[in-house]
């Protein structure tokens, strides 16, 4: 594949090469290959080089007056890295959105000349000619999400990732909303896909989803879910073992019902239920219905996710705080305008992440675990599920306190873990 959208002679290339010449630093870093493309396209539109798919206009008429200034304004969603916003920011005005709390802190350190919104849903800018930019999300709901929030205020919406993660599904979604839909050459792994002329009646679908997850402990539950939500509607099944686990510690020793277990705590049944990374909602929703405790807290690093698990609560006739927070940072979390307190809480629940992509990853996990040990009390419980084969058994024993094996199923394993001292 070419290792560029523009042609050697090429001024828009020239005017890129100079362009990113000024950052050597930032060659290196991860992102910078899709930053470099978006700078190309960006020039190379404007300079008339370019057609809407990023090829080459050969002579084909641009009317250099109306693409000089292409585009007035630049949303870029999800840039985990900053390094478009920073970049892009040289040329255009750029505004910025990230689901996760700790990428918005990222772009903010790395792209100061850009403005962030918090909240898609409010984005009304006010040039004619915006442009968006979405970094291709593991999800697809997750981009229709995101394409039925910004459609109406944008000309185009540029969805740019790796070749290899870039299905169909992403035209699709595109086209729900847009009258054209490209696909740009590959450059190097990456590649763009490209909606524009947008439809004035649009099919987009709406958001939370709604559905159902059934478990033995609770009977149905509703459940909702954004876009961006970690196992959308779905229980995963680490979920759903940790429950299990959970309800068999909950039995009152002379329950004659499920109605009963319901109405009335059992033996040790906490006042309160902390999930640190709580997704949907529905495990913490469930795990308040299993033990009767009066409050539920959820933390989670994902405003979709966040938004998720209130709505799931409410729509099951509960009510629970739902904090946007990075779990593995203590000190954040424990602020001074936070009800989550050390040593404060009961329950606290973890179902950790372990991939970061492609990767396993085992730091979440670990910054989780020491975050539970900051705020367990003294009396209090941490269940924790995780694939068998990670082994983090000794890890809680270490981090928490002393721990113990309470189910075991083919895939996961379920621990109880006690605060030391």
């Amino acid at each position: 594949m070419p290792s560029t959208l523009l042609s050697p002679d090429s001024p828009a290339r020239h005017r890129s090469q100079d362009l990113l010449e000024q950052f050597p630093e930032l060659a290196e870093v991860p992102g910078f290959p899709q930053a470099r493309i978006l700078i190309e396209y960006v020039l190379g539109r404007r300079s008339g080089e370019l057609d809407v798919s990023g090829r080459a206009t050969e002579g084909t008429f641009v009317d250099a007056e109306a693409v000089v200034r292409l585009p007035h304004e630049v949303l870029i969603v999800d840039d985990g890295q900053g390094l478009q916003s920073r970049l892009l920011s040289e040329i255009v005005p750029v505004r910025t959105y990230n689901d996760r709390v700790d990428e918005a802190r990222t772009v903010a350190e790395v792209a100061d000349q850009a403005s962030p919104i918090d909240d898609l849903a409010v984005f009304a800018p006010e040039a004619q000619e915006v442009w968006a930019i979405v970094n291709a999300p593991k999800a697809t709901h997750a981009l229709a999400e995101t394409i039925a929030a910004i459609q109406a205020h944008v000309r185009t919406i540029i969805v740019i990732g790796r070749s290899d993660s870039m299905s169909r599904a992403v035209n699709k979604e595109l086209a729900r909303g847009f009258a054209r839909v490209d696909v740009s050459p590959g450059v190097g792994k990456h590649r763009m896909i490209i909606g524009s002329r947008s439809l004035s009646s649009p099919s987009l679908p709406s958001f939370p989803r709604h559905s159902r997850i059934d478990h033995p402990a609770t009977g149905p539950l509703q459940v909702r879910a954004h876009g961006a939500c970690f196992s959308g509607v779905k229980s995963d099944e680490g979920s759903a073992a940790l429950l299990t686990a959970l309800a068999a510690e909950s039995e009152p020793a002379e329950a004659e019902s499920s109605e009963t277990r319901l109405a009335e705590a059992g033996p040790g049944s906490p006042n309160s239920v902390l999930d640190l990374g709580c997704g949907n909602g529905w495990l913490l929703t469930a795990a308040m219905q299993v033990t009767a405790a009066k409050k539920g807290t959820g933390v989670d690093v994902s405003k979709s996710a966040v938004a998720s698990a209130r709505e799931t609560a409410e729509a099951n006739g509960l009510e629970v705080e739902a904090i946007l927070a990075d779990a593995t940072d203590v000190q954040a979390l424990t602020g001074a305008d936070s009800s989550v307190r050390a040593g404060g809480h009961d329950l606290i629940l973890l179902n950790p992440p372990f991939h970061q992509g492609t990767t396993i990853e085992t730091d979440t996990a670990a910054g989780l675990m020491r975050t539970a040990a900051e705020l367990l009390a003294p009396e209090g419980r941490v269940l924790t599920v995780y694939n068998s084969h990670l082994h983090y058994r000794e890890t809680l024993e270490r981090v928490i306190g002393p721990s113990e094996q309470v189910a075991r199923t083919s895939k996961f394993t379920v621990v109880r873990s006690l605060r030391r001292g």
